[in-house]
């Protein structure tokens, strides 16, 4: 019995001060950003990867969607030096985008929606978008901050949304 004692208290020493049984080991448990690579209206092509070292804004919408304009016009001409994506839900050809992206425009006046337009289904997908608008926040290391669901067009809440990145 003496035996089974001494051996249980070694295997508790053990166990104690194995590496990361302390805690001493930071676990990140932040949501990832899924891989993804979208060609825009402007012919650039934004990727998880090209915007590693940037912090920016995926804005999931749709053409249909009457509450994306006003927060397209309010976050773009706010934060107007951030990287702002607008991320279609529907499937479009080249050509619906850019028709959609100068119908947004023109439904404001004097305001312009200086973003890049582009088609994400798969990745509305692997994000579970289920309501539009949807905002992501992602920081600089690939990472999601926040997620913000409904019509943003107030710009303290837009700061306030923003600043979580500091």
């Amino acid at each position: 019995m003496k035996g089974k004692a001494l051996l249980l208290s070694a295997l508790m020493i053990l166990i104690i001060f194995s590496p990361g049984c302390l805690g001493d080991e930071e676990v990140d448990s932040r949501e990832g950003v899924p891989t993804f690579s979208l060609t825009a209206d402007d012919g650039d092509t934004y990727s998880s990867e090209n915007l590693l070292g940037e912090a920016y804004i995926l804005h999931f919408s749709a053409s249909w969607c009457n509450n994306c304009r006003p927060t397209m016009h309010v976050v773009s001409n706010h934060l107007n030096d951030s990287m702002y994506i607008v991320v279609s839900t529907d499937g479009s050809d080249s050509q619906k985008l850019s028709d959609w992206h100068l119908q947004v425009n023109d439904s404001k006046e004097n305001s312009l929606v200086d973003a890049p337009f582009t088609v994400g289904v798969t990745l509305s997908g692997a994000f579970e978008i289920n309501n539009t608008p949807t905002l992501i926040l992602i920081d600089e290391d690939g990472f999601v901050v926040d997620r913000y669901i409904g019509p943003l067009t107030d710009t303290d809440e837009i700061d306030s949304f923003w600043t979580q990145l500091e």
